[in-house]
């Protein structure tokens, strides 16, 4: 970094390029790709402040796997992709993906973070700040004494400066499990008993296929055992063990059966936890993505899913070839990510498909949709619509942190 600052090079920072956003790609000429894969160990497991403290290089898959062995589990484990994601990645983007029900995204479990600065320098976020403190021991809680200057770094998509360490919160394994699918006719109740699930915290997990096609893509099985089936809730409960796992478990089917609702089986729920990075891979079979993932809150589902019919409609998606799989995952405390992802195999049919795209878009926009990771994918759209202090705020942090624009040069258009 020191050289590229002194030679004026743009330097663009990757990890497993495994995101569809358009990120990582460089929007400048002449810039060299600094690729952080190669730094893939684990520094330190501290079961004192249940932590794990990582090089950013290393694979979700390849970090969950090295704990569950030391008899840990991650909160947030990873984007689906997360066979090929890194940690790095996924805390440049605002990754949200598995345990998000009840961990939030990838950035709500960072404590700490080494970050490299344009100038060469290097800094440690959070109760790292101390001098007279060893690297490790002084990473255990985020928010203390000063700014968060963790958050600074976080969902920057890797243009203030090069993550190489950070620091997430660890768990004891589980000793409880259950998994329950939840069919519903209805899609406004089924949403319904949704948000009560996520409101309550009830599960790891808790993730909707939100109308008939998506089911009869991943769970077709269920269309003759469910007269009238519109919907799927799924939910995995993980907990100190199988008693309080299986009440956990009653409360949603109660909760569930308030709504409309009747538990059918744990097919989809165990498919979708037991293989949570090898799904991605078969939905290729479908055609190339394109994909809308975004947050909203939960009550905006039903409308959401009803204007991508209408748009469906309008361009005869079906007719002309195309698939789709329409999917919401409970986030954080109470609000929901809105993934549809539409498929396209006919490449002669593309324009169709994009002119598809870019109006489910700007709908998601105006129905309240935010995204959580832009790149090219969703700059056009969030850019025009960005508060003027906001994004002059943040202009000046680009330019305080990284004054001759060497670090991804053009993200965000700073």
């Amino acid at each position: 970094m020191k050289l590229a600052t002194e030679l004026r090079i743009p330097v663009i920072p990757v990890g497993g390029r495994s995101s569809i956003n358009g990120a990582t790609i460089p929007r400048v000429d002449n810039a060299i790709m600094i690729d952080l894969t190669g730094m893939k160990d684990i520094i330190e497991i501290n079961d004192d402040t249940m932590t794990v403290t990582v090089q950013t290089g290393i694979t979700w898959s390849g970090l969950i796997h090295q704990l569950k062995n030391k008899g840990f589990k991650l909160g947030f484990r990873g984007p689906y992709g997360g066979n090929a994601g890194t940690v790095g990645g996924s805390l440049s983007a605002n990754s949200i993906g598995c345990g998000a029900s009840a961990h939030g995204g990838a950035c709500d479990s960072v404590v700490s973070l080494e970050v490299v600065l344009s100038s060469g320098e290097v800094i440690k976020t959070g109760s790292s700040w101390r001098n007279d403190t060893s690297d490790i021991d002084g990473a255990f809680a985020r928010y203390c004494t000063f700014n968060d200057m963790t958050g600074i770094f976080l969902g920057d998509h890797g243009s203030l400066g090069i993550k190489t360490a950070a620091t997430l919160k660890i768990f004891p394994l589980p000793k409880g499990e259950a998994y329950s699918d939840f069919g519903f006719s209805n899609l406004d109740q089924a949403v319904k008993a949704f948000h009560e699930i996520q409101k309550s915290h009830l599960v790891e997990e808790a993730v909707m296929l939100g109308d008939k096609n998506s089911i009869d893509l991943l769970a077709s099985s269920y269309l003759s055992t469910f007269q009238n089936i519109e919907c799927i809730l799924a939910v995995i409960i993980e907990e100190a063990d199988d008693e309080i796992a299986q009440r956990k478990k009653e409360l949603c089917e109660k909760i569930v059966r308030k709504h409309g609702g009747k538990s059918i089986g744990m097919f989809l729920s165990k498919a979708h936890w037991l293989n949570m990075f090898n799904l991605v891979q078969s939905l290729f079979e479908e055609g190339f993505w394109y994909n809308t993932c975004h947050i909203r809150p939960m009550s905006t589902l039903p409308r959401l899913i009803e204007q991508f019919h209408h748009i469906a409609d309008k361009y005869k998606l079906k007719e002309n070839g195309f698939n789709w799989i329409i999917s919401a995952l409970g986030v954080d405390h109470c609000f929901t990510s809105g993934w549809i992802t539409m498929y396209m195999k006919d490449k002669t049919k593309k324009d169709i498909v994009l002119k598809a795209w870019d109006e489910l878009r700007e709908k998601e926009m105006e129905l309240n949709g935010i995204p959580y990771w832009t790149g090219k994918l969703w700059e056009p759209y969030v850019l025009k619509r960005v508060n003027p202090n906001f994004y002059n705020l943040l202009k000046k942090l680009k330019n305080t942190l990284d004054p001759l624009n060497i670090i991804n040069p053009m993200m965000f258009e700073l």
